[in-house]
């Protein structure tokens, strides 16, 4: 995240009130604006699939089919994520540019694979039993996938490249594009409209995709030499990649187990999804969405620059100068990660509190109001607990870190499975399970500054 930290700080440095507007409209396209784009263009989708007059089948089977995309796209780059990130940053330490584009290479191989196969699977399967399912939406939905799949394992290397800006732009050109193509297709070519939305969004992602591949050419030229040199970090740092993974299927297990074993599950074709409680859950990573802005321009304009005083004090310092700079990073880290947590509880108390007013005037369902409430709390915890497992990713302190994240994993799975027996407490498992995740890893990193010297130095 260092790279970002120059452009904040140059921003905040001014010191005027629209540098402080301009620096959080910076920090917020650059951290969430990508997801941001991401979501409205699919409400813009569905809102135009709508008003087009579609089935209730039809629209389900759209939002159902994506659902699974993302989450599939999700899930894969979850596992290839955090070991490549450490992969880029020793590539980068040892002057070693040139095996990064390489890896990129090598990463979008085995995610296309994986993500072909499975994709290609659940096109034979709605072939199957989908009577009414076109051959063109398959296609065009089996390149969704794929491309979707191979967009988010190039967004590890933009952001661990300090490419942000490439990232959002590309999203906003995508955006455009799409809904263009989308009226394109309805209005002059005739395409069924479940269709269009698709290819769409295949002409967006394709943007995406291309972008980013062409950024990471850009930067170190075109590959060569060793594809899968990454793969030995699997081996050498095998607790990342379960962090990374562990915390997305942590996210996700709950929607995963009450598809297939609640009473809210419907299904559309070879689909199974709870709608009630996807949508629900949709709302509350949108109201949580502000923590991160928030922690990145914290993190960045405050704490990063005193880890690397501390840092340099125990490379080169005497030991007065050294506890002088871990407990001024201690106190920076508490005051940073304690605003964060107390100013994000603030926005959601809020906003939760706003829907609990208006929901019922948009003919929001009671049900879907008390799911949005406990899951919006559930997802700050989750939220909360991932900020503090960052700090450890400072101080290589994987064990902590993964540590925190399996107990996360553990409590929210037991829930989901308890909650899908017992059909009143569906939001739960997650708020549980996030609360559980966060006070272990608050507490493994309060032991951990304690002695921090010898960890590092050892």
């Amino acid at each position: 995240m260092a790279g970002i930290g120059f452009e904040l700080k140059k921003i905040y440095g001014r010191k005027t009130l629209a540098s402080n507007v301009w620096g959080t409209i910076y920090a917020t396209m650059t951290t969430i604006g990508p997801a941001v784009l991401s979501a409205v263009l699919l409400l813009v989708l569905k809102l135009l699939l709508d008003r087009a007059g579609l089935t209730v089948l039809e629209s389900r089977l759209f939002v159902s089919a994506t659902v699974y995309t993302f989450l599939l796209a999700a899930l894969t780059a979850a596992l290839f994520s955090v070991p490549v990130s450490r992969y880029i940053s020793d590539c980068i330490y040892l002057g070693q540019e040139s095996d990064i584009c390489p890896s990129a290479f090598g990463v979008l191989a085995l995610s296309t694979t994986a993500s072909g196969i499975i994709m290609f699977l659940l096109c034979v399967g709605m072939y199957y039993t989908h009577n009414e399912v076109s051959m063109a939406f398959l296609i065009s939905y089996y390149f969704l996938g794929v491309l979707v799949t191979i967009s988010y394992n190039l967004m590890t290397y933009a952001s661990a490249l300090k490419h942000y800006k490439a990232l959002t732009i590309s999203f906003f050109v995508g955006f455009v594009l799409a809904v263009a193509v989308f009226f394109l297709c309805t209005r002059w070519w005739d395409v069924p409209r479940v269709t269009a939305a698709c290819v769409a969004l295949v002409c967006c992602y394709f943007v995406v995709v291309f972008s980013l591949v062409f950024e990471c050419v850009k930067a170190f030229g075109m590959p060569h030499g060793q594809y899968f040199a990454f793969l030995v970090y699997f081996r050498r740092y095998p607790k990342l990649a379960i962090v990374g993974f562990a915390y997305n299927l942590g996210i996700y297990c709950p929607m995963l187990v009450y598809w297939f074993f609640s009473e809210m599950a419907e299904q559309v074709s070879i689909f199974r999804t709870t709608p009630i409680f996807d949508i629900a859950m949709f709302m509350a990573v949108i109201v949580n969405m502000p923590s991160l802005v928030i922690f990145v321009v914290k993190v960045e304009t405050a704490f990063y620059e005193k880890y690397t005083l501390y840092v340099s004090a125990l490379n080169n310092g005497t030991h007065d100068l050294i506890e002088k700079e871990r407990g001024v990073m201690a106190r920076a880290l508490r005051y940073q990660l304690f605003f964060v947590y107390e100013i994000q509880l603030i926005i959601t108390v809020v906003l939760v509190c706003l829907a609990s007013v208006f929901f019922p005037y948009l003919d929001v369902s009671t049900q879907m109001l008390h799911l949005f409430v406990v899951l919006s709390l559930g997802v700050y915890a989750v939220f909360c607990m991932y900020f503090t497992i960052v700090v450890f990713y400072y101080f290589s302190d994987y064990s902590g870190a993964c540590i925190s994240i399996l107990v996360f994993l553990a409590v929210t799975i037991l829930g989901a499975v308890a909650a899908a027996l017992v059909s009143n407490f569906y939001p739960l498992p997650l708020l549980v399970g996030g609360l559980c995740g966060w006070v272990v890893a608050f507490l493994l990193l309060r032991r951990r500054m304690e002695n921090l010297d010898s960890f590092l130095m050892c």
